[in-house]
């Protein structure tokens, strides 16, 4: 099926979300700097980061009930201009006030942007075609995010952080201006008992009869794989470029940027690589296992790639890997928990991985940095293995529990 010409909204949600997701890559690494060199002060960079992701989680948690009010495309458009648009104010002030407020605004147009982008696809998707759809916008905000990392960086040192403002929220605009296009589905009502969940393929998943402990429950499993890998990946993106900048004061900045590129471009790929393979085999969950698998072995390289004084270009190979394992675990934890919840409960899905990715990144860069300051930085990527492993586990459990569950005679999630 050719999602962009037969599925009404599809191209215009697309590009929205490539739009948005470029100004607030325009902006990432920019405001921390532009922090730094206006205030001297690297505990307000820091807090600014802070503000801006715990206001995103709490967002997320809500938006769901938002989106039941005002409608997808209300909160898309919406979501677009408080991502962008406040960092106009940084032009007029930076001091304190001014720039935690601002985060916590963008805070929510982000959090607000990462639910509804999600949940909408899943109620748009034709039958057979979730992971394909998912994925395509998987490549679309990957693409978004390698172009705007890079091109706030280099505005930003060549032209001045005033410019990369006026950008992002010029971008924001358009983003909001794309939103108006998008399509407005009525959301599901919230059913007490559950329904049929959105068909995949040929085959009609269904969830189990009684589900113990509700949504959350069903959610449990996919959640803690998600965000054991996205820790990694929050340690990666924070301490990556340390580590290779001890190892090589000279070039390693640079070649750590360009390590980070390749994580993301191979997360890019493989994202629609798995949405497109769970359409085929019928069913998510196949590719969790090698994705868990090739984090674990690409962390594990990394140090032994560090530790051992091999040449720095070996990592590029751990930098595929890495990026590969986490784009198959997030895909086939995103559709794994659409495919357990009535349409009714995909926005609540939406909120549960988006709360699990952020949750994770953030929590990784937090906690695994008191490790590095204990046991230095090779240290870190270690743990985060270990870490991963805690999601393979979690995985195994879930899926011993649905077979239990069929040979008992009850009904599974897949």
């Amino acid at each position: 099926m050719q999602l962009f010409t037969e599925v009404p909204g599809f191209t215009a949600l697309s590009f929205a979300t490539a739009a948005a997701f470029g100004a607030f890559s325009l902006m990432l690494p920019v405001i921390p700097l532009a922090v730094i060199l206006t205030t001297g002060s690297d505990t307000l960079a820091g807090a600014t980061t802070m503000v801006f992701m715990a206001v995103t989680v709490a967002t997320q948690l809500v938006t769901n009930r938002i989106i039941r009010r005002y409608g997808y495309r209300r909160v898309m458009l919406a979501a677009a201009f408080l991502l962008g648009v406040p960092t106009l104010w940084y032009l007029v002030s930076m001091d304190t006030a001014s720039l935690l407020l601002v985060a916590a605004v963008r805070g929510m147009g982000f959090g607000s942007l990462c639910v509804a982008q999600f949940a909408l696809v899943a109620h748009i998707a034709p039958p057979g075609a979730l992971g394909k759809a998912s994925g395509i916008i998987g490549l679309f905000t990957g693409a978004a995010q390698m172009v705007g990392l890079p091109a706030g960086l280099w505005l930003s040192e060549h032209v001045g952080n005033s410019v990369v403002f006026i950008a992002g929220a010029l971008v924001a605009l358009v983003a909001a201006g794309l939103a108006v296009l998008i399509h407005n589905p009525a959301p599901e009502p919230v059913i007490s008992r559950p329904e049929p969940p959105l068909e995949h393929g040929r085959k009609q998943l269904r969830m189990r009869e009684k589900l113990r402990g509700g949504t959350v429950w069903v959610l449990a499993a996919p959640a803690v794989a998600m965000t054991t890998v996205a820790m990694g990946y929050g340690a990666l993106s924070s301490f990556l470029p340390a580590t290779v900048k001890d190892v090589d004061p000279v070039q390693g900045a640079s070649f750590a940027g360009l390590l980070l590129a390749v994580v993301g471009g191979a997360q890019m790929i493989a994202r629609y690589v798995c949405g497109v393979w769970a359409d085929r085999v019928g069913k998510p969950g196949s590719l969790m296992f090698v994705g868990q698998g090739l984090v674990i072995a690409s962390l594990v390289g990394m140090v032994g790639i560090i530790s051992g004084g091999l040449p720095l270009g070996w990592l590029l190979v751990f930098a595929t890997l890495f990026g590969c394992g986490f784009g198959f675990v997030s895909t086939e934890a995103m559709l794994e928990m659409f495919m357990r919840v009535p349409r009714g409960r995909i926005g609540q899905a939406s909120t549960v991985w988006n709360a699990a990715f952020d949750t994770g990144t953030g929590s990784g860069a937090i906690l695994l940095g008191l490790v590095a300051a204990w046991q230095g930085y090779t240290a870190i990527f270690l743990v985060s293995a270990l870490v991963v492993i805690v999601g393979v586990i979690a995985e195994i459990g879930d899926r011993r529990g649905r077979r239990r569950a069929l040979s008992r005679g009850g009904k599974s999630v897949f």
